[in-house]
């Protein structure tokens, strides 16, 4: 399997420094699986999946330093891109073997979707096989998980990842049946790479995410969601949807995160 073709730019010591604040994660030794899984388990459970720069009319960026200022200092969360690509930076400043790979969907009649449409994390740690990490999804893994067929449990989740056409699909085990999720591959990508696709998604009336306001965050028994003015909280397979009159308010109390504005408030 091919080792990164190049790295990020390093996050310096003290960015690194934040962003285990941030995600409320103490210093970090040398590189282990364990320690991996701990970091990917805070960062999950403290950053939120959120599209809500692109409903203020704010300009996304993939350079490293905006991220970091965004999701480490201003204390937000982002979408795939944002949030995979600073986190594959920090493990690679930390001393990971890490990279970007491209994920794409895999359509009904086994076709592959548009490319670079998710970006996702491989680590490998020594000489073992590399790992799939995700941090970039509203129901992202809380721990790396093996790029085998082999049913494995994370959290309260059973995963797996299988094999079609020379690449790998990852799936999740919910209401009784394997759910597909990314088909992707292991070539190793920059941040750079997945641009073109970024401004797709900020831009286009076909993303998914121009259409609604979206904030999500993995919590320790499911993850909650708040979707324009709509909470929904899943816990334990259970679903409660109810209607707020002030999200902003939520928003800070159950996602950390501070807004001047609600998109679409006026």
């Amino acid at each position: 399997m091919l080792a990164p073709s190049a790295s990020p730019a390093p996050l310096v010591p003290a960015v690194v420094d934040a962003y285990l604040a941030r995600v409320g994660h103490g210093p970090v030794g040398a590189p282990s699986l364990a320690a991996l899984a701990s970091l990917q388990d805070a960062h999950v459970r403290a950053v939120p999946f959120e599209n809500l720069d692109i409903h203020l009319g704010r300009a996304l960026s993939l350079d490293l330093a905006h991220l970091a200022a965004k999701v480490v200092a201003d204390h937000r969360g982002g979408f795939c891109y944002e949030l995979n690509g600073l986190f594959c930076a920090l493990l690679r400043t930390l001393g990971y073997d890490a990279w970007l790979v491209e994920a794409r969907g895999l359509r009904d009649d086994g076709s592959l979707g548009a490319r670079f449409d998710h970006a996702r994390i491989l680590v490998r740690v020594g000489a073992d096989d590399p790992v799939l990490v995700d941090v970039g999804t509203g129901v992202s893994p809380r721990g790396p998980v093996r790029l085998e067929a082999t049913p494995q449990r994370i959290g309260d989740t059973w995963y797996r990842v299988t094999q079609a056409e020379g690449r790998y699909v990852s799936e999740r085990y919910e209401d009784g049946t394997w759910a597909r999720g990314w088909c992707f591959d292991t070539v190793p990508r920059m941040l750079e790479d997945f641009r073109d696709r970024c401004r797709h998604h900020e831009h286009s009336p076909e993303s998914d995410f121009t259409g609604t306001p979206l904030c999500t965050l993995v919590t320790e028994d499911g993850h909650r969601t708040l979707s324009d003015r709509r909470l929904i909280t899943c816990r334990g397979g259970t679903r409660v949807e109810r209607q707020i009159d002030d999200p902003l308010t939520v928003l800070h109390e159950l996602f950390g995160i501070r807004l001047p504005r609600w998109p679409h408030a006026g």
